[in-house]
């Protein structure tokens, strides 16, 4: 279409040219013929130029982008949209090799979490797996009468190692994208009230206080994992809280049903809060816990579409576990 253009616009003022020389001289002698052929001539020199200059500027067009297929570095932010013959070509290369950019540093991301995650996991098995051998050795030195309680103790500490298997192996399925997560419609407060009796059997040596309020309303949400996650949750509250009291709201609006699990500890400032979605961080290192139920809730939420928030007051704290409608 532009040749064609060029081509027109050529023979255009090749004849404005030309009815130009006649009418500066209207009969038709050798002075007539030079002008003509001058004018053919300065007017082939002129396109001949604009053309050189035009393959000039596609050949460093075509070399840019050879470069632009060489590089591994992109500043997006930075980048010039230019609108020519090439601009969608070198836009789509630019989107391929930014893409290809973010799969590398996700993929070195990923690659340094699994060497966290791998690191932490050997400490949390080595932990219990060293101290069941230690009590196998005592258990050979010592007499009956101490056998009992080196046996639970061995006890404890192997059922530490069959609860950690169990939580790593749901954090290996959440990581890997293979759960479906199913659509349930379940009760709020029949899911909470069911938790707080599975707490109380948890807590079972303590003064637990568990109090739930609020309007009942249905979720659409994966029960087992819901449950998992609430759970965690509430579990974390009861052993933030001095007292082992926490209390349950439910709230429900036109955009989401929200389930708060409020304590009364100190509560976590935002340094901290960044931390306690770190899998395996602890804030008391002498807690029994693993340091997986916060993480596992906040991927479970998400997982369904939903947020695990945290609300700080001044007397109080609150995760709350959102689910959109």
């Amino acid at each position: 279409m532009r040749k064609n253009k060029r081509i027109l616009f050529t023979i255009f003022l090749n004849l404005l040219m030309s009815l130009f020389v006649i009418y500066l001289n209207p009969r038709f002698d050798i002075l007539t013929l030079i002008d003509f052929l001058l004018i053919n001539v300065i007017l082939f020199l002129i396109l001949r130029n604009i053309e050189n200059k035009k393959e000039k500027e596609l050949e460093d067009k075509i070399n840019n982008i050879f470069i632009l297929l060489h590089s591994l570095d992109i500043d997006s932010d930075n980048y010039e949209i230019i609108d020519d013959e090439f601009g969608k070509l070198r836009d789509e290369i630019i989107k391929i090799i930014i893409e290809n950019k973010r799969i590398a540093e996700n993929a070195e991301k990923n690659k340094e979490t699994l060497r966290e995650y791998t690191k932490d996991i050997a400490h949390q098995i080595k932990t219990p797996l060293t101290g069941s051998l230690l009590l196998l050795d005592l258990l050979e030195d010592e007499e009956d009468k101490s056998a009992k309680e080196y046996i639970s103790r061995l006890r404890d500490n192997l059922l530490r190692l069959y609860n950690l298997s169990d939580i790593l192996l749901k954090l290996a399925a959440l990581d890997s994208g293979t759960i479906e997560m199913t659509r349930d419609r379940i009760s709020a407060r029949e899911l909470i009230e069911d938790i707080i009796q599975n707490l109380k059997d948890y807590f079972i040596n303590d003064n637990v206080e568990i109090l739930l309020d609020g309007d009942d309303f249905n979720l659409i949400c994966d029960k087992k994992w819901t449950y998992e996650a609430a759970f965690n949750v509430m579990k974390n509250g009861l052993e933030a809280t001095e007292d082992r009291h926490i209390e349950i709201h439910l709230k429900e609006t036109n955009l989401y049903k929200s389930i708060f699990v409020e304590d009364f500890s100190k509560g976590l400032d935002r340094e901290m809060l960044e931390k306690v979605f770190k899998r395996f961080y602890k804030l008391d290192p002498n807690s029994k816990g693993y340091g997986i139920g916060l993480p596992m809730a906040k991927s479970v939420m998400e997982r369904q579409n939903g947020e695990l928030l945290y609300h700080k007051g001044k007397k109080s704290n609150a995760f709350e576990l959102r689910f959109y409608n």
